[in-house]
């Protein structure tokens, strides 16, 4: 379905919901609805990345196919997100080679190696790639420090360059019509919402994923990766702080807190997201969109890839072996970083904003309704009607 049909059967759906709103209450998005009478493309946008996809609202439905209502708005959503990583990525040029196509990262990340490779032979020679290389600093005889800090600083600016980018865009197109300003308690809020994953949550009963049965495993597995992989940034941040501010550079001993934290949070994303597959794998093809299937079981290989190679590496790193090791871990992490704009990498993004934006809706709400209610507060006997004024 092209993109132009996909949102006005959104909004037909949407419309369908609203008037009938037998899921009042399930989750952000069903609250989001009841706040709007009709629905913008741009409402659209913001709907589907404020969907968790747990599914509860599917289950419940009794207008979905073969009613001729159609009604499914977890596919929906997830043929709009995958719209959404194209559509506010930069450079656009980018977008359909790395985001739409699933093969974009494994060329880049077969790329990513090659380079590495190049860069340690150009840097260190054969023996930085083929001679066994223990101690302090050791990492650094295989591809040079300062090469290894100019390449994954440009990587990393790239990556977080291409979200802020992103970022700005999609808020131009989900903001308040209105123009209300958004305050601290809706960042507190929201960020709340994100690191709990509330709407995982089903009420505490979890989302009915991958089946309709009820169950809390996917919202924990999204724990592990989630998690996981702040363990990871963390140990890569009190690295850097060991290496050039203390000047102590790795490799770092097995009881160290870097490595300590890279194992937690490696084994974190290897469990969660191979969990996540699994689940994926028994997904209700009923209520799935085959192509953001594939992009989200794509993104979930890439990221087990770099949590795998980086736990071989680390098991391995005092062996002859630790060179090439060390290329492919790089090559991975490179390609993980390049296509980060324009894959499911991205989805969180959009969806803390989302939630954002939901905070600031629902605090209003709140505070609307507060008014009508004193609005509504009879007068006492005795008191005088213009004490009111």
């Amino acid at each position: 379905m092209q993109s132009k049909e996909l949102l006005n059967d959104g909004k037909r759906q949407m419309k369908l919901c609203n008037a009938c709103r037998y899921c009042e209450g399930y989750c952000a998005v069903w609250q989001s609805i009841e706040l709007r009478r009709d629905f913008t493309d741009n409402d659209m946008t913001y709907l589907a990345n404020l969907c968790h996809d747990c599914r509860d609202c599917y289950y419940a439905c009794p207008f979905t196919t073969p009613h001729e209502f159609g009604i499914n708005p977890p596919k929906l959503f997830a043929q709009l997100r995958e719209e959404t990583y194209r559509k506010y990525a930069s450079p656009r040029v980018f977008a359909k080679a790395l985001g739409e196509k699933r093969s974009g990262f494994w060329i880049t990340f077969f790329f990513g190696i090659i380079l590495m490779v190049a860069l340690i032979i150009g840097t260190n020679g054969t023996s930085g790639l083929l001679k066994t290389h223990l101690g302090t600093g050791a990492f650094y005889e295989s591809l040079s420090e300062v090469v290894m800090i100019v390449v994954f600083l440009a990587l990393g600016i790239w990556m977080v360059g291409g979200w802020i980018i992103g970022m700005s865009r999609f808020w131009q197109d989900i903001k308040s019509p209105k123009s209300e300003k958004v305050i601290g308690k809706d960042f507190v809020t929201g960020t709340k919402y994100a690191l709990s994953l509330r709407y995982l949550g089903g009420e505490g009963s979890g989302c009915t994923y991958p089946t309709d049965e009820p169950s809390t495993t996917r919202r924990k597995l999204h724990h592990f990766v989630s998690y996981g992989f702040m363990l990871d940034l963390a140990s890569t941040a009190l690295g850097s702080f060991y290496a050039h501010v203390l000047h102590i550079p790795a490799p770092y001993p097995l009881y160290h807190p870097v490595v300590i934290l890279g194992i937690l949070g490696g084994l974190g994303i290897i469990i969660g997201v191979v969990g996540l597959l699994a689940l994926k794998a028994k997904s209700d093809s009923e209520v799935h969109d085959k192509g953001a299937q594939q992009s989200g079981t794509s993104f979930a290989v890439v990221l087990l890839t770099v949590a795998v190679t980086g736990m071989i590496l680390l098991l391995a790193r005092d062996t002859a072996a630790m060179g090439i090791l060390l290329a492919i871990h790089l090559g991975s992490v490179a390609a993980l970083f390049f296509t980060a704009p324009y894959t499911k990498f991205a989805h969180f993004v959009y969806r803390y904003l989302a939630l954002i934006r939901y905070a600031q809706e629902e605090r209003i709400a709140a505070g609307a309704a507060q008014e009508v209610k004193t609005q509504k507060q009879p007068i006492k006997p005795g008191a005088s009607v213009m004490s009111k004024h």
